[in-house]
């Protein structure tokens, strides 16, 4: 296995934290990757274990409590430059189609609405880590 990528998974819910990081094992193994999980229960610890751990890819609820996850993803689009934003995947009950826009137009690379499927999400994430920045993903 290659050096550990870290991903940040934020999420109020800790059922919701602990299945997303099970379900990025299967993609992760596919690919030959070790991921190291930091998990945030709002947005502002989310902020922080990012802005420490610069991490490869960002899970997160558009509902977080203090800083939205919405709110996160701008902060690093107009602080960092373009190529050190990780790639970022709503995970979210903001279930409607304008909600799904909105994430996407801001720079989102997914949009995953709850409830869903396990394989929907893991899809998602396997095209994540191949499609956006692989170079850092030791993909290339």
């Amino acid at each position: 296995m290659s050096e550990p990528r870290h991903v940040v998974v934020a999420d109020p819910d800790p059922r919701e934290r602990a299945r997303v990081q099970e379900l990025l094992r299967v993609p992760a193994e596919e690919l030959g990757l070790s991921l190291e999980v930091h998990a945030a229960s709002d947005g502002q610890v989310a902020l922080a274990l990012i802005e420490q751990r610069k991490p490869h890819l960002v899970l997160s609820e558009v509902l977080l409590e203090g800083l939205s996850g919405l709110s996160i993803l701008r902060r690093l689009r107009a602080t960092l430059p373009a190529g050190q934003v990780p790639p970022f995947v709503f995970v979210t009950t903001m279930a409607r189609e304008s909600d799904r826009y909105w994430g996407l137009r801001n720079g989102a690379h997914g949009y995953v609405m709850k409830p869903y499927e396990d394989d929907l999400l893991q899809s998602r994430i396997r095209d994540v880590l191949r499609e956006v920045q692989p170079e850092k993903f030791g993909l290339l």
